[in-house]
């Protein structure tokens, strides 16, 4: 099991703009691309650092998956952001192997 992680940092000035995007286009095209589990969240701190910090990790089963999303969907994805929203919304995306634990 893999959990592709992409995390975003997002200006104030362009945030609710950006979250709009996410939440009505982005996501449910995500969904229905067939990556139901997403898991997205705000990162929360104590800091204020000018930008508010997100993650959206994608649970995929094998390599084709990770390709699948970051190819077609996330390709997708800086194709429409960058031009609407430039160094304003940065991010970078990660893959993680879970690890399985505990007791047998």
């Amino acid at each position: 099991m893999y959990i592709v992680n992409t995390s975003f940092m997002v200006e104030y000035a362009v945030h609710a703009r950006w979250l709009d995007t996410m939440t009505r286009h982005f996501l449910p095209l995500v969904a229905s691309a067939g990556f139901p589990d997403i898991v997205f969240t705000r990162v929360l701190s104590d800091e204020s650092e000018g930008h508010f910090t997100y993650s959206l990790q994608i649970p995929v089963s094998d390599m084709t998956g990770y390709r699948r999303f970051v190819h077609d969907l996330l390709s997708e994805y800086i194709a429409v952001a960058d031009p609407a929203f430039g160094e304003q919304v940065l991010h970078f995306t990660s893959l993680l192997k879970r690890v399985e634990w505990g007791e047998e």
